[in-house]
C-alpha cells in the first residue's frame, strides 16, 4: 500500500522559477510513480540561455571499499583449484548453514538456493580476481546483496545466515587452495553434506599465503558491504545537456508519458534564472 494517501490517479503540476542553481523542481513522494506529461522550459531573457536537466533516485548506494588491500600478484593455482571445487564448496556451505539454522532456537523457513548462490557467487568472483590480480568480480558480488536502488536483498530473517554464509565460504576456501582436506582445518569440524565431494589435484602443491590472504581480504570487503556499507548518492541521469533556448522561446524535452519517475525520484533543472518551467504530471499510487 502507499505510504502517503493519493487517488489512484491525480494530475499534479510544478510551475516556478529556476533560481541559478541545480533545482530540484519536483521529488515524486513514497508510494507513488508519476508520469512526466509534459515539461516546458521558457526563456524569459533577451540573450540564449542553456539548461540542463537531470533525473535522479535520490538514493544512496552502498560502495564496496578496496582502498589499503594490497596486491599480491596472479595466483593461477588457487584459482585452479577454488573452480575445481565450486559445486563443493557450494554444497557444504548451505548444508552447513542448514545445520546451524537448525540449532537456533527461531530457525527461518531455510531455501538451500539462496546460500548456495552465496557460496557459488564468492567463489567464482575470487577466482576470477585472485587470477587475473583484480577486483572487479568481488566488487560486483559485493553489490549484489543490494538492489540498483541501495536497498538490501537480504531477508530481516536470514541477515545472521547470510553473513555466517559469507564467512564459512571464505573457511573452505582457505582449505582449498591448499590441495588439503577441508577437515584438515581447525575451523572445520565435519562435512555436512555427502551429495559433492572435495577435488584434489596433484600437480599442484599447497597454494601461497598471498592468494588465502587476498581471499580473506576480499571476504572482509563484501561482509563490510552488507553490515557496514560506506553509502554513495546514486549518480543522476543527464535527460538534456546545454541545450540552447533562443530568446522569448521556450523547450518541452519530454514527450508525454514517456518519462516515469519511481517514488522519491527527482527531477532537477539547472539553468538560469531567466529561465521559467512548468511541469505536468500524472501521480499513481502504487498497489
Amino acid at each position: 500500500m502507499a505510504s502517503v494517501f493519493v487517488p489512484l490517479n491525480r494530475f499534479q503540476s510544478v510551475v516556478t522559477t529556476l533560481t541559478g542553481e541545480q533545482d530540484e523542481i519536483y521529488a515524486t513522494p513514497a508510494g507513488v510513480s508519476s508520469i512526466v506529461l509534459s515539461a516546458q522550459i521558457t526563456n524569459n531573457s533577451l540573450v540564449t540561455q542553456p539548461v540542463t536537466i537531470f533525473v535522479t533516485s535520490n538514493r544512496e548506494l552502498a560502495v564496496p571499499q578496496f582502498g589499503g588491500l594490497q596486491s599480491t600478484g596472479s595466483f593461477d593455482s588457487a584459482s585452479i583449484l577454488l573452480t575445481a571445487n565450486r559445486q563443493f564448496i557450494r554444497k557444504e556451505v548451505a548444508a552447513y548453514t542448514s545445520f546451524q539454522n537448525n540449532l537456533s532456537e527461531t530457525p527461518f523457513a531455510f531455501t538451500s538456493s539462496i546460500f548456495e548462490n552465496i557460496a557459488l557467487h564468492a567463489v567464482d568472483a575470487y577466482a576470477y580476481d585472485i587470477k587475473n590480480n583484480k577486483t572487479i568480480r568481488t566488487n560486483k558480488y559485493a553489490k549484489s546483496f543490494y538492489t540498483k536502488n541501495g536497498v538490501s536483498t537480504i531477508d530481516a530473517t536470514e541477515y545472521s545466515a547470510s553473513l555466517l554464509a559469507v564467512q564459512y565460504t571464505n573457511v573452505l576456501a582457505q582449505q582449498v587452495i591448499k590441495n588439503q582436506s577441508i577437515t584438515g582445518s581447525a575451523s572445520v569440524e565435519r562435512i555436512y553434506q555427502t551429495t559433492v565431494s572435495q577435488s584434489f589435484n596433484s600437480t599442484y602443491a599447497t597454494a601461497g599465503s598471498g592468494s588465502g590472504y587476498l581471499i580473506n581480504a576480499f571476504t572482509n570487503v563484501v561482509l563490510n558491504t552488507i553490515q557496514n556499507p560506506v553509502l554513495v548518492a546514486q549518480d543522476p541521469i543527464q535527460l538534456v545537456t546545454n541545450v540552447l533556448i533562443p530568446p522569448a522561446d521556450s523547450l518541452s524535452p519530454v514527450v508525454s508519458g514517456k518519462l516515469v519517475l519511481e517514488q522519491y525520484y527527482g527531477f532537477i533543472v539547472s539553468g538560469s534564472s531567466d529561465l521559467s518551467v512548468v511541469l505536468s504530471l500524472l501521480e499513481s499510487a502504487n498497489e
